[in-house]
Formats: C-alpha cells, sequence, structure tokens
C-alpha cells in the first residue's frame, strides 16, 4: 500500500469531486467574507471623510481596528487583519496601514512595520504581489504561502481584496492566515479522496496535500506527462486548482 493511503481507503467510496471542490473553497470564501466587513467599514470612512470635503487622514483610520480586532477573535485561523492603504492616498501619511495583530496570548495590537522607503530595509508592501494585485489589477488576491516575513517560523498567506471610491483605488482590506490553521480544514477533504492530491495556487505551487510527494511552496508541473493528471478549478479567480494524480 502507498504511503500516502490509509487502511481501509481502497474500500471506501470516492468523494463526488465537485463536492470535495466546493469544500475546498469553503474556507476560503470565508476568510474573504470576514475581510469584506474590514473593507466596507474602510469604504464608510472615506465616504464620510470626503463627503465633509477633505482627505482621509491617518487618525480617521482608528476605527477601522476595532472591527478588525472583532474579526481576528472571532475566527481562530486568523492571525492579523486591517488595511493598507495606496502610497499617496492619505493626506497626512505618504505609506500607511491600520493593521491588528494577535499576540501569543490571544489580544490584538498593532502591527508596527518599518514602511519608510528612506530607511534601509523598509517594508515594501506596495511591491508586494498581495497589494500589486488588487491595485493593479482591480481583483482580490491570497498571496503565499510564504515563510512568515516577522520570524515565525512558519508558512502562512495573505489574503487581500482591493477598497475603491469614485473609481480610485484606496487600499486593500486583508488578513494574515497561518497555513497550519487553513490545513486543519483543508486536510480532511483532501485525505478522502483515493488519488494523491494536492491544492496548488495561482503559480502552481503547492498549499497542502494529502502526500508527502508535494512539499508546502513547491512548484509543480501538470497536466503534460506520464501519469496522466487531473486539474479541478477550486476558486477560479483566485488560480486555485486540485491536483490529481494516481497513487503508486
Amino acid at each position: 500500500m502507498p504511503a500516502d493511503r490509509r487502511p481501509g481507503d481502497e474500500h471506501a467510496e470516492a468523494p463526488d469531486i465537485t463536492a470535495v471542490a466546493e469544500e475546498l473553497a469553503a474556507p476560503v470564501e470565508r476568510v474573504f467574507a470576514e475581510i469584506a466587513v474590514i473593507a466596507q467599514s474602510l469604504t464608510d470612512v472615506v465616504t464620510a471623510v470626503e463627503g465633509r470635503g477633505r482627505r482621509v487622514r491617518a487618525a480617521d483610520l482608528g476605527v477601522i481596528s476595532p472591527v478588525a480586532d472583532g474579526t481576528l477573535t472571532g475566527d481562530g485561523a486568523l492571525v492579523g487583519a486591517g488595511v493598507v492603504m495606496n502610497p499617496g492616498y492619505l493626506e497626512d501619511e505618504e505609506r500607511y496601514l491600520e493593521w491588528r495583530q494577535l499576540t501569543r496570548d490571544g489580544r490584538p495590537k498593532p502591527l508596527l512595520l518599518d514602511i519608510d522607503p528612506a530607511s534601509d530595509d523598509p517594508y515594501d508592501y506596495w511591491e508586494m504581489e498581495w497589494f500589486r494585485v488588487p491595485r493593479d489589477e482591480g481583483r482580490r488576491m491570497v498571496g503565499g504561502p510564504y515563510f512568515d516575513y516577522r520570524g515565525a517560523d512558519r508558512f502562512g498567506l495573505t489574503f487581500a481584496t482591493p477598497v475603491h471610491s469614485g473609481g480610485r483605488f484606496v487600499g486593500v482590506a486583508g488578513a494574515d492566515v497561518p497555513l497550519a490553521e487553513l490545513e486543519s480544514e483543508l486536510l480532511p477533504v483532501l485525505r478522502r479522496l483515493h488519488q494523491r492530491a494536492a491544492l496548488v495556487n495561482h503559480e502552481n505551487r503547492v498549499v497542502t496535500a494529502n502526500t508527502p510527494h508535494y512539499a508546502t511552496g513547491a512548484r509543480v508541473h501538470h497536466g503534460i506527462g506520464d501519469p496522466p493528471t487531473d486539474v479541478v478549478p477550486i476558486v477560479a479567480d483566485l488560480g486555485w486548482s486540485l491536483l490529481l494524480t494516481p497513487a503508486e
């Protein structure tokens, strides 16, 4: 029996792949639904402030922190959430983020980063894919999996969705999710499959898999060669798909 199959799997009925795809997409869509609440909070701030005839300032975004805190404490899968502003949008700050993160004891606190482009090693969020894609293509994005830049020694993903006002890009609302938390929902679904299965992102990098044959973060090539593979769309607009190959 292959190492990536469990005793009894060979006798179990193969699950419906459409149902599997929906189950795999569900936790991703749940995170975006929670981000949508934060995005609406930013939209409300922008609408109210600009409706009074002035530009948005950093202090105006303070009302978003309680919303982000509620999102963090309400969903144990998230470790960070908030908004990241388009450079030059605010009146008093060239670059700014109103972002909250959970401490080890589960309390939200501000995330403090060096975002000054003149510093020696700034956190240049304006160049990162999870910010660039919403800005340049006007669509939501999941960056990663990547090793946590804050040195947490774990794989993580950044979910982000664009916020616009009057046709102008304001910034993104987003959340940080440790891969281990997402895997806790995805792996039980993948393990029901009778084939080797890997959930891959838009770059064909492995998010998670039901077999050590696929390493997290590694890029895989599918659709060509032997053995034959099946590719099932999971979240089409993100470019996420399920790669299936026969178990050896």
